[in-house]
């Protein structure tokens, strides 16, 4: 299954980590580049998602674009070699010293190259805003009359959204479409959970957001319509 453009997701990182001072820790500089603060799990669960995105955006360039493939194999190579050799308690020099302008060079023109087959992205001020929109209600869930069942599997299962749209510039669409999927599908097994959802206010409002959310990420990633179900398209009133 196509995840939107997985060399553009890893560029971006590449970029933000290439404006860091080399000197610094490598553990800090990753949390400041994954927005871990001082969750140590947290920034190891993240930074192993970062070490996937070569393999993933070097299968689908070598698949779209064959004659791409030394270029690709070449950047694969030094991303891979900077993440084995990297000292996480050195100088963030140790993972720097391998990423080279020419790695730098190839990536951008694979991930140019995959746009125009996989375009994406959902832009940081559409993640922001959906996140904001997710956490109050996720707090006027918290305040409200729902039975605590309800209630508990209502604010996990948007938690469980919101990390997904935290973590979109690692994972893309699919996790995405998948706590959506999750969250609604639920709904089949649980008379009261279906009734929160399609006969209060409250649940108005959160299948209002979550429909366009879905359409947002729609736009941003045209190969998204397939990911999510026919039934979870008619529950949002999505595409």
């Amino acid at each position: 299954m196509q995840n939107g453009n997985p060399a553009a997701r890893l560029l971006d990182l590449l970029l933000e980590a290439q404006a860091i001072d080399r000197s610094v820790t490598t553990r800090i500089a990753w949390a400041q580049i994954l927005n871990t603060g001082n969750n140590a799990p947290l920034l190891y669960e993240r930074l192993s998602k970062v070490m996937t995105l070569s393999d993933e955006a070097y299968s689908l360039v070598i698949e779209l674009f064959p004659r791409q493939e030394r270029a690709a194999a070449y950047w694969k190579s030094s991303v891979d070699t900077a993440f084995t050799v990297q000292n996480l308690n050195g100088q963030f020099d140790s993972f720097m010293v391998k990423i080279s302008n020419t790695t730098i060079d190839y990536l951008t023109a694979a991930a140019d190259l995959l746009d125009t087959k996989r375009p994406e992205k959902l832009s940081t001020n559409e993640i922001s805003d959906f996140i904001s929109a997710l956490n109050e209600l996720i707090e006027e869930v918290i305040s409200g009359d729902f039975e605590a069942k309800v209630k508990e599997y209502v604010t996990r299962s948007i938690r469980k959204i919101v990390i997904a749209l935290d973590e979109y510039r690692l994972g893309g669409t699919i996790p995405v479409t998948d706590s959506i999927e999750k969250m609604l599908g639920h709904s089949f097994f649980d008379s009261d959970y279906r009734s929160a959802l399609y006969e209060t206010d409250t649940g108005s409002r959160i299948l209002n957001t979550l429909g366009g959310l879905a359409d947002a990420i729609t736009v941003a990633t045209p190969i998204a319509p397939y990911l999510l179900s026919e039934t979870v398209k008619k529950m949002l009133g999505a595409f």
